[in-house]
This record gives structure tokens, sequence and C-alpha cells, in this order.
């Protein structure tokens, strides 16, 4: 009787080795490529709900500049406030806000009747007494002798009873720019209702917003800051794009480079002071929102 070898074998170990190899370096592969892709989505989700929070404050700003009283009685100023008193390390931090009288006609979820000017005033409310976080708040009021926006009591009093409608959350940075007919720019400005010349033809406004999981799980330093270094590396996700400044601790500074090396071409910026962090300090990194918005008749006043 002749033997037949069977020409059906399992696997060698060291085949079953090299299969179990490859299938862990194809499963690390695959499970790269999903983490890339579900940030990018999250990434992209996020910038879309921003851009949808931001289009619906300007919308209600531009329909509030629509309304402008640009009779003889009209007055507009934009300033800043003292949020924060300077501290040791620390400069004062203020915050811009835009007030003007408004045409009640304009502006019937302020004045029902449609009849009495109203006073609107946009401006930026600290969350809470050490973040530099920031929520965009719109607050209005029924013209009054005994309350009116122009006085320094009724404005403290109406932003510590938290009376304002909360646009935006999560607000770093924001800046109310005017332009006047002869194309001047200017960050602050006041014109009263005994001034017979324009308001300003426009007024730009600049948001620049954390929010979601780029303010829950930021990125933070690799390594400590100490004294002036020209270089930083990050850990974390990397934002959409890179900002053009960023908030460390309490200190704006001015970046380049690609994520998560970059490069630190200014420090103490924004009213800043430069400061040493540990490592692990979350850095935070802004969308960067901006419109432009005409003032009603160009900003002519009529008389």
């Amino acid at each position: 009787m002749i033997l037949r070898a069977d020409k059906r074998r399992g696997m060698t170990l060291l085949e079953l080795v090299i299969a179990l190899a490859l299938f862990g370096i194809l499963s690390a592969f695959v499970m790269q490529v999903m983490t890339s892709v579900v940030n990018l989505w999250s990434s992209g989700e996020r910038r879309g709900q921003g851009d949808l929070v931001f289009a619906a404050a300007v919308e209600r700003f531009r329909g509030d500049l629509n309304a402008l009283h640009t009779g003889s009685r009209g007055w507009l100023i934009i300033d800043e406030w003292e949020a924060r008193a300077a501290s040791e390390g620390v400069v004062a931090w203020y915050l811009p806000r835009i007030r003007f009288l408004a045409d009640g006609a304009s502006l019937p979820d302020v004045d029902p009747s449609r009849r009495e000017p109203v006073e609107v005033m946009w401006t930026v409310v600290p969350e809470n007494a050490t973040s530099r976080f920031g929520r965009l708040v719109r607050f209005t009021n029924i013209e009054s002798p005994q309350r009116t926006l122009r006085d320094r009591g009724t404005l403290q009093y109406m932003m510590r009873g938290e009376e304002g409608l909360t646009v935006m959350d999560g607000v770093l940075w924001t800046e109310f720019l005017a332009t006047d007919s002869d194309g001047k720019l200017s960050k602050r400005l006041r014109i009263d209702s005994d001034m017979p010349f324009d308001f300003p033809s426009k007024i730009d406004l600049t948001i620049e917003v954390v929010s979601g999981n780029a303010r829950k799980q930021p990125a933070s330093l690799d390594d400590p800051i100490a004294g002036e270094p020209e270089a930083v590396r990050l850990r974390g996700i990397a934002p959409i794009t890179l900002p053009e400044y960023a908030l460390i601790g309490n200190e704006w500074v001015r970046i380049d480079g690609s994520f998560p090396n970059i490069r630190f071409s200014a420090r103490g910026e924004r009213g800043t002071l430069p400061g040493e962090y540990p490592q692990r300090t979350p850095v935070y990194m802004p969308s960067h929102y901006q419109s432009t918005n005409r003032v009603a008749v160009d900003g002519r006043r009529l008389h």
C-alpha cells in the first residue's frame, strides 16, 4: 500500500505570528484614519455651528443699527469699560461697547407700542471673576430721564442684574470699529444729540470665540514657558486654521508656524503682559469672525 501525504495542513506558528502582526498594523492604520476623519468632522461641525451663531448675532446687530435714530435727538457712543482692575503682574482688562438711541418703531421686541425711543447697547460681559472668557450681550432700555444707558450707575446696575440678552458665549476678543464718510477709522467715538455732524457710515464687528470641544479640550503647552522662548510645542487637537493670536493664561501672544510647533512673533499683545506658565497650561486658539455693517442712511443725520 502506498501512503499519500495529505497536502492540506494548518498554519505554522510563524505564519500565525506574521498574520497577527499584519492585522495589528492594519488595525492601527485604520484607527488612525478614522480618528483623523472624526476630528475633521468634529472641527467642521464646530466651525459650522460657530458660523450660524455669528450670522444670527450679525443679523440682530444690523437690525439694531438700521433702527438708529438719525434725527436731531440721536446719539452714539463707542468706548470701553474697565471689566477688571489692574493687579500685580496683570494690567487692567477693558472691554468694548457701543451705545446708541434707536427708533422704537423698528424694535417691537423692546417697545410693543412702537412709539418710544429705545436705547441699545452691545458689549462683552465677563463670565466670572477670573476667566478671560466673556459673553456678547445686548442691552435695551426705553428712553427715560430716570434711567438711561448714558449713565454709569444704570449701566453697572443692568450688567450686575443680568438684564441683557446673551448673543454669543465663549467670547475672547471683540472690537467695534467705526468708519466715517471720509474713510477714517475709530475705536472710540462720541456723537451727542447736540452735535450737528453725521454718524459713522459703517461699523465693523470683530469677534473671536472659543466654544464646544475647543474650549473643553484645548491644546496645552508640552513644556513650561520661562523667559522669552521663540518656539513652543503644543499637545492636543489641531485647530482648523492657526489663528493670528492665541491666549495662554491671561496673555495674548501673536503666533505663526504649523501645529503642534508654533513660534511667538510677539508676546504681551492686546494689553497683556508676558508671563511664565507651567506644562499643560491651556492654549486657546479662537475662531475669528468679522462683519461690515452699514449704518442707516449711510450715517447721515436727518434734520
